[in-house]
């Protein structure tokens, strides 16, 4: 059953299906794309997605409340020596609020609609790419970050980037990837009219598999943040992947709720196991 759509969407049930059928066309391109298609298939369709529909309508307040979070979640990691890298930074906020806390802050987003204007900033650089591979030398950077970004890739494509982080991570580099967690999805706009995503989330994934996809890769080891922001820690994955199997083989309707009360019915993004947070070090 899908989500009822709650009281605080802006948009009214006639727009919200225009905008759904609109991803949803445009995402089936990608499904059904071939690997060689995709490379350059990505901006094209997000560029087109933005022009029709416009950008994110996230209040200033928020968006700045998400970038103090993830800076503070971040901030254990980065050093001044430290080469930082943003994938898929949309507006390069978080790029450019820990460019003056580090060497040197790269941030790579596939669509010129969402990027800001040009920077002048010596420590920042954004490069506009959708393609793999990755636009960097092999052990050039110390801190990868990704936030909703993975679940917009084809799966072949999420495991192709996986690897492709690894391999220009230096040694003991870090990924730290933030994505929406399956088990309280779908969290596109398909939310509101499929049990499954069928928007631009192309796969959705739960920390086991998150795991499980890095350590396949070549990550030597995974971890789990709990908490948020400078309450966050890292620790192993074994109880929450196993609490998560459990959840798994219930039917959706009655998977939410249960987590809705483990969460204590606290509203998103603050809900227990919301969001899959897997620190991969290589």
């Amino acid at each position: 059953m899908p989500i009822v759509i709650p009281d605080t969407e802006l948009r009214d049930p006639t727009l919200l299906r225009q905008h759904y059928e609109l991803e949803r066309a445009l995402a089936d391109c990608l499904r059904s794309a071939s690997k060689q298609e995709r490379r350059d298939l990505y901006s094209v369709v997000y560029d087109e997605y933005f022009s029709k529909v416009g950008e994110s309508t996230q209040s200033t307040a928020s968006r700045q409340q998400m970038v103090d979070l993830e800076a503070q979640t971040l901030a254990p990691f980065l050093t001044k020596n430290s080469v930082f890298l943003e994938i898929g930074a949309g507006d390069c906020a978080l790029a450019l609020h820990v460019a003056d806390a580090v060497n040197h802050a790269y941030a790579i987003e596939a669509s010129e609609k969402v990027a800001p204007a040009a920077t002048v900033l010596e420590s920042f650089e954004l490069i506009l790419s959708d393609s793999i591979p990755l636009p960097f030398n092999d052990n050039s950077v110390d801190v990868a970050y990704s936030c909703h970004f993975l679940e917009h890739l084809h799966p072949e494509d999420a495991k192709e980037h996986a690897a492709e982080v690894r391999r220009i991570l230096r040694p003991d580099g870090i990924y730290l990837c933030v994505t929406p967690n399956r088990l309280w999805g779908p969290h596109d706009i398909s939310r509101y009219f499929d049990e499954i995503p069928t928007g631009f989330h192309l796969r959705e994934y739960t920390h086991a598999e998150l795991c499980q996809l890095m350590l396949e890769v070549g990550f030597a080891s995974t971890k789990i943040c709990r908490g948020v922001g400078k309450y966050s820690r890292f620790v192993s994955p074994w109880c929450c992947t196993n609490f998560e199997y459990l959840l798994d083989l219930l039917p959706p309707r009655i998977r939410r709720r249960v987590m809705s009360v483990v969460s204590g019915r606290r509203q998103p993004p603050l809900r227990k196991l919301e969001q899959v947070v897997v620190l991969g070090k290589k």
